[in-house]
């Protein structure tokens, strides 16, 4: 039995799936992801709406919507299934000198407590996750139960220095002490319906021809066709928790590596495998070197390389490093690269966009610094974001 399914008509369903899928299409309108866009407060209007329940987002409680006596938290995501759930941030001072066991144990009851207050204050009888989970060309409409943690029942916590994981024999969970924010992973989703969806490539046209009867396309007829954009971190993440390393003799730093003799200004920005995986024709191919714009404007060359394709390099070596190291770090060459360095001004990962020129069809790219954990947001590492 699923809420979905026995809790809203035909005719609602097909209203809902029809705006899940006209919205997806318009995904250009904010993200140039492959996978179509949807905000989180926008799915949460378009449920009550569709569904006829009633909207509880704004109330800062569990469920996030009403029917029929059952609570309904509404998410939305690209990839990784570990969601944020809940945070504690105001609760910091009553766990933070807490072990590991007693703080998973304080976070859970919080937890509990908080699901307890909801079906109380809101009459509900139980609560589900109905989920809507975004991948190329289609939106999978998903629910699973929304439950409390079985305390007694925690086992395999796992501690480092930035999270905690556990489980209770139903769910796995991870708290992420920095954010005092608690995940959990969606594998117990049972697919209720996959919604194909058709990425509008110029929504702009579409929208200004429908609402004053006039075609924009005359404006674009000089500019390059933006095809994707795509984010790579200057770090190199490590282990299950992800943590940020910039190597000391390798991709920004690659100049202090060993065997040849290197220029004073050679870096390679890192090409993630995950990232290869799941991208492998962003670029155009391993060794095929390409137009590369920098922000000021000037133009160097690059290509992928290394063995599988792993970095983003120039050529000559050092015209990326001029870049990085003079023009915006304004660091000494012989000083490696740190995450201090990146995070002062607030970045730790370049944003790359992939452009068709329009009057010769050549391929160019451009490239700019991008906010901390644009990467990780990109690929759908369990931060949540609108940009997604």
């Amino acid at each position: 039995m699923t809420f979905y399914m026995d809790n809203t008509t035909d005719e609602e369903k097909r209203y809902y799936e029809q705006l899940l899928q006209v919205t997806g299409s318009l995904s250009k309108l904010f993200s140039e992801n492959t996978k179509p866009y949807l905000a989180s407060r926008l799915t949460e209007n378009l449920f009550c709406r569709c569904l006829r329940a009633e909207n509880l987002s704004r109330s800062d409680i569990t469920a996030d919507a009403k029917k029929n006596g059952i609570g309904i938290g509404i998410k939305t995501w690209i990839g990784n299934s570990s969601q944020k759930i809940a945070e504690f941030n105001a609760e910091r001072p009553n766990y933070e000198n807490l072990n590991a066991e007693e703080k998973i144990k304080y976070i859970s009851q919080l937890r509990n407590e908080r699901i307890s207050f909801t079906l109380r204050t809101q009459g509900l009888s139980k609560m589900i996750y109905h989920c809507t989970l975004r991948d190329d060309g289609m939106i999978k409409i998903a629910e699973c139960p929304l439950v409390p943690i079985d305390i007694e029942n925690i086992q395999g916590i796992k501690a480092t220095d930035s999270s905690i994981s556990f489980n209770d024999g139903l769910n796995q969970y991870k708290f992420n002490l920095s954010k005092s924010t608690l995940y959990k992973k969606f594998d117990d989703l049972t697919v209720l319906k996959t919604i194909p969806v058709e990425i509008i490539e110029n929504p702009y046209d579409l929208l200004c021809d429908l609402l004053t009867g006039k075609n924009v396309a005359e404006f674009n007829e000089d500019s390059d066709l933006l095809i994707e954009r795509a984010y790579l971190p200057l770090y190199t993440p490590k282990g299950k928790e992800r943590i940020k390393v910039i190597p000391d003799k390798n991709n920004v730093n690659i100049r202090f590596a060993g065997g040849r003799k290197r220029d004073l200004y050679e870096v390679g920005l890192p090409i993630p495998a995950e990232f290869r995986k799941q991208h492998p024709d962003f670029f155009l191919g391993v060794g095929t070197s390409f137009k590369l714009i920098l922000p000021d404007g000037k133009e160097i060359i690059a290509k992928q390389c290394q063995q599988d394709g792993k970095s983003l390099m120039s050529n000559p070596n050092k015209a990326l490093g001029h870049w990085l190291i003079d023009d915006v770090l304004q660091i000494d060459p012989r000083k490696p690269i740190t995450l201090d360095m990146l995070e002062k001004y607030g970045v730790d990962s370049v944003e790359i966009s992939k452009f068709k020129n329009k009057s010769n069809n050549e391929i160019f790219f451009k490239i700019n610094f991008a906010t901390i954990d644009s990467y990780e947001k990109y690929m759908g590492y369990g931060l949540e974001t609108d940009e997604q």
